[in-house]
């Protein structure tokens, strides 16, 4: 007999359960939102989309559930500057990532996570500094503006 994958929204269900944390339809919501796009949306976006997939869900609680499922290691966001703070799964929920903004066109590109591993070593040998680009967009000029 085969087993199906569990989606995003069931590993965050038994994760919440298992902190003994409340499994709210926000909370769902978000993660249903997220997972169903590779677009970098904002917190105003998740919490239209979320209202779409459940009716009668208030922005201010899926704010709030972005919040709770951030600190619980299940959601994360990152700065793109001047196109704003973005959101996406975390942890084995999605894949490890960072993000490159184009200064020119402010086209986002999502790059390998660990593109940036002989970095993050040196600095951590030489320095003793643990680098976290993952909050951060990377900013220079993506191939279509440079040429």
């Amino acid at each position: 007999m085969a087993t199906t994958a569990k989606g995003p929204a069931e590993v965050t269900a038994e994760r919440l359960r298992e902190r003994g944390e409340r499994v709210t339809p926000a909370r769902l919501a978000v993660v249903e939102v997220l997972a169903n796009t590779e677009e970098h949306l904002s917190a105003e976006q998740i919490g239209e989309r979320a209202e779409q997939l459940r009716p009668g869900i208030h922005r201010a609680t899926v704010y709030r559930a972005l919040d709770a499922l951030g600190e619980f290691g299940l959601v994360t966001h990152v700065h793109l500057g001047r196109a704003g703070t973005t959101y996406h799964l975390a942890g084995d929920l999605a894949p490890s990532h960072l993000h490159l903004r184009c200064s020119e066109c402010g086209s986002v590109l999502d790059v390998a996570g660990n593109i940036l591993d002989p970095v993050r070593r040196k600095l951590q040998r030489d320095l003793g500094f643990r680098l976290a680009p993952e909050q951060v967009a990377l900013v220079g000029v993506c191939a279509d503006c440079a040429s």
